[in-house]
């Protein structure tokens, strides 16, 4: 993998800053385009989750080079910056993290682990304990949380502080197997089978976040640390 070019990370924004500025409706566009994005690579997932190199795959469909998953800096999509809505050349798109491949990665599989919460406790013909639905749903907002963190730092070059937060994003995954160790229900089927997508989903977050910590420590060990003084 290339090293990325940090020193010119701020290049597309500063090409943005000398107009023409969006307005509100502009920004509504393009963040409905990075959210169709998302819906896309949730909709790839449900097909090949099952399939071994899976992320792989689906970052080929995606236009993704397979090491847009683990870290890149500047990352362009095609398809997501050519839909504009209001007529801006593409490369008057501005570099957001919306287009962040982990960005995408994480906030589509979040969605489902969300939506099938939601989905299991409407279903549940035994009372979920308060403490347990709250806990459970705690764990799955520090781990989102700190991921959207970490991508910031990346972006910034901040390696280290990137890996801080993938481990407190892990600790959260932890937390969340740990939750549904404790959930009951009437029936197993159905809990099992609720069970196994939640583990494949996580199990798949915390391989992509490993991803990008290995690639920090990388680049760490390329640069003097206040560490070794």
């Amino acid at each position: 993998m290339s090293e990325p070019d940090f020193e010119n990370s701020e290049s597309n924004w500063d090409e943005f800053a000398k107009g023409p500025f969006w307005g509100e409706s502009q920004w509504r566009g393009y963040l409905n385009a990075a959210d169709r994005e998302v819906a896309r690579f949730l909709s790839y997932y449900n097909s090949l989750k099952d399939k071994p190199n899976h992320l792989d795959e689906i970052a080929t469909l995606m236009g993704w080079d397979a090491n847009d998953i683990s870290m890149t800096d500047e990352f362009s999509n095609p398809e997501l910056e050519d839909d504009d809505p209001n007529g801006l050349e593409s490369d008057a798109s501005p570099y957001t993290l919306h287009k962040h491949p982990v960005i995408i990665v994480s906030k589509a599989l979040y969605r489902y682990l969300h939506q099938s919460w939601g989905y299991y406790l409407h279903q549940s013909e035994t009372e979920v304990p308060a403490q347990l639905a709250w806990d459970y749903a705690q764990s799955l907002h520090e781990a989102e949380m700190n991921v959207l963190l970490s991508i910031q730092a990346l972006d910034l070059g901040d390696f280290g502080l990137t890996i801080c937060h993938l481990k407190n994003s892990l600790r959260a995954l932890n937390q969340s197997l740990a939750h549904l160790d404790q959930l009951e229900h009437v029936n197993q089927k159905f809990l099992e089978a609720f069970r196994r997508e939640i583990h494949i989903r996580i199990f798949d977050l915390r391989e992509l976040w490993i991803r990008v910590m290995n690639d920090c420590r990388t680049e760490c060990q390329r640069r003097p640390s206040s560490d070794d003084d």
